[in-house]
């Protein structure tokens, strides 16, 4: 049986744009997510408890709407993510 790290969970609160390593966090993200659905799920519960948290910076922004604008692709793995049995 293959084990899996929580890589999403480890990664998520790195998605803040007022720290400068929100990009490589993504192509991390990139890389684990299309293949493991328990990750996505993961990053699923992180969205909706921080998805919509107002984050301060040069302006404010969510998770959410980075993702929405930016990387769309990892926010619909995260909203799609079935947990395989």
């Amino acid at each position: 049986m293959d084990e899996t790290i929580n890589f999403a969970e480890k990664l998520a609160p790195f998605i803040n744009p007022n720290w400068e390593v929100q990009k490589e966090v993504f192509a991390c993200l990139y890389e684990i997510l299309p293949m493991d659905p328990y990750n996505c799920h993961i990053l699923n519960q992180f969205l909706l408890k921080y998805g919509d948290v107002t984050m301060k910076g040069e302006q404010e922004t969510t998770i959410k709407q980075i993702m929405q604008q930016d990387y769309n692709e990892i926010l619909e793995l995260t909203v799609n993510a079935r947990i395989l049995q």
